[in-house]
């Protein structure tokens, strides 16, 4: 019986709920049994609060939702490269999608967020030495200013050349003194110059789908400045 549809006059709920009363208890107990489940398996808030892997923020994510599912089926292979707190993958398996791998080359605290009930595969490993199948999509969210530029240049040109039939990069525009975080050395910006000229000119292939303005308190560079920052969304298709 669902409850939460039935819509009762004041006048019926003494009724209702009486004659429903075991019906209700009943329902009652298995969400708290239900509860009790995610609440063995779910990560500690306050780990989420200290950044303990590499986040991503909300901007762009909107973007990546509406692209995704315009050009993306759910049953097609996808490799979310640098996951961090699993941002992607958690969106991806918020909207049922069947096969999510991730790479990362930090290991730490990934059982601890949850991280093994979002991806089928976690690989710890450096994705410039890591050998895989080809996939349909590979995503590099807030990836790409990680790597330097000859070893990006290595890495796209390998993705696009056989291994993935489609990429999705967000990539931070002209953020600085971005340096180690909560021990974690592959947090550091290799390549804190980029804007739309340097994507172009260095990587000529991607197409530009988006560039959103990351205001100012959403970042730490921004609230040591005061300055908006821009997060930046490219695309290629093996197809075009």
């Amino acid at each position: 019986m669902n409850f939460k549809n039935k819509l009762l006059s004041q006048s019926n709920q003494f009724k209702f709920y009486k004659e429903n009363y075991e019906l209700l208890l009943n329902e009652n107990n298995i969400l708290k049994e239900e509860n009790a489940i995610l609440k063995q398996t779910q990560a500690d808030k306050n780990m989420f609060k200290r950044k303990i892997r590499g986040s991503s923020g909300d901007v762009g994510k909107t973007v990546f939702l509406d692209w995704v599912l315009n050009n993306v089926e759910r049953s097609e292979r996808i490799l979310d490269v640098g996951f961090g707190g699993g941002v992607y993958g958690k969106i991806l398996k918020a909207f049922y999608y069947e096969n999510i791998d991730g790479v990362d080359a930090w290991p730490e605290n990934i059982n601890e967020m949850g991280l093994n009930f979002i991806y089928d595969n976690i690989f710890i490993e450096n994705v410039m030495d890591f050998e895989f199948e080809k996939y349909d999509l590979i995503i590099m969210g807030d990836v790409l200013e990680h790597i330097s530029l000859e070893d990006s240049k290595t890495l796209l040109n390998r993705f696009i050349n056989g291994k993935a039939s489609k990429l999705f990069i967000q990539v931070p525009y002209m953020y600085e003194n971005h340096h180690e975080w909560q021990g974690n050395p592959f947090e550091v910006h290799l390549q804190d110059e980029i804007d739309d000229d340097y994507m172009k000119r260095e990587f000529p292939f991607l197409e530009l789908l988006q560039i959103d303005t990351v205001p100012a308190q959403m970042t730490y560079l921004g609230r040591q400045t005061g300055e908006d920052t821009y997060c930046a969304t490219y695309v290629w298709f093996e197809d075009r």
